[in-house]
């Protein structure tokens, strides 16, 4: 079980930029769901930053993966006010500040948001965020978002169980992005050794042996990395 403390889970260290490229949006629609679209009376998805400035502005690692979350609904069509409604009845549910970023959303998410359609439903199709399971017999999330979902490790905050790790090119990619690790940027799994170093390395021509002598990391977390650079 792994256990983190609040400052790694909850200190603002990620910018805009950051939130949007992790997210796979453009900043200025990151933007938007922190701060609000200018000029709209819609409020922004997550209410959190009272002056959202692309220089300035910080949020938080949960707040990153919430906006991950949230970039998946909306590559599917949900719109934002939608999703805005859905993560409010959710975080009664979970009773989370960041419910979308709980383990009980990964798992219990599609029984939640069922009985969000059922209590307030859309004439879009694009906004039911549920499918029915008939193997299960029950409403579950779309497989797109279960396996998007995947991608994170929870982990014990304060007794609830949260996102604690990002795993942005899959589990068999060992580049994560942990905040307990080199101050939340992508890092090789389990060291403080940004990517960078380590693709910046392989780009100049270092064999993995040469690698492995200079930063000592595991040949098979290097033989990977170097996988995954030759494919992208």
């Amino acid at each position: 079980m792994t256990t983190f403390d609040l400052p790694a889970a909850l200190s603002a260290r990620y910018t805009p930029s950051e939130v949007a490229q992790l997210a796979g949006v453009h900043t200025r629609t990151a933007s938007y769901w922190f701060r609000g679209r200018r000029g709209s009376a819609v409020p922004p998805v997550f209410p959190l930053v009272e002056q959202w400035d692309p220089q300035t502005t910080r949020v938080s690692f949960l707040d990153l993966c919430e906006a991950i979350v949230v970039s998946n609904f909306r590559r599917h069509g949900a719109s934002l006010q939608r999703i805005r409604l859905a993560r409010e009845f959710t975080k009664q549910r979970v009773t989370s500040e960041h419910p979308f970023a709980t383990e009980q959303f990964k798992l219990a998410g599609g029984r939640i948001l069922w009985e969000f359609d059922e209590q307030s439903p859309s004439n879009r199709k694009q906004d039911v965020l549920v499918d029915f399971d008939s193997s299960a017999g029950q409403y579950a999330l779309p497989i797109y978002f279960t396996e998007a979902l995947e991608r994170f490790d929870y982990g014990d905050l304060l007794g609830d169980r949260t996102a604690c790790r990002y795993h942005p090119y899959g589990r068999d990619v060992p580049l994560v992005i942990d905040p307990e690790f080199g101050s939340g940027r992508l890092t090789i799994a389990d060291s403080n050794i940004r990517a960078e170093a380590v693709l910046a390395r392989f780009s100049h021509g270092y064999t993995i042996e040469e690698i492995n002598d200079d930063l000592g990391l595991p040949t098979d977390q290097l033989r990977a990395v170097q996988q995954f650079q030759r494919a992208a």
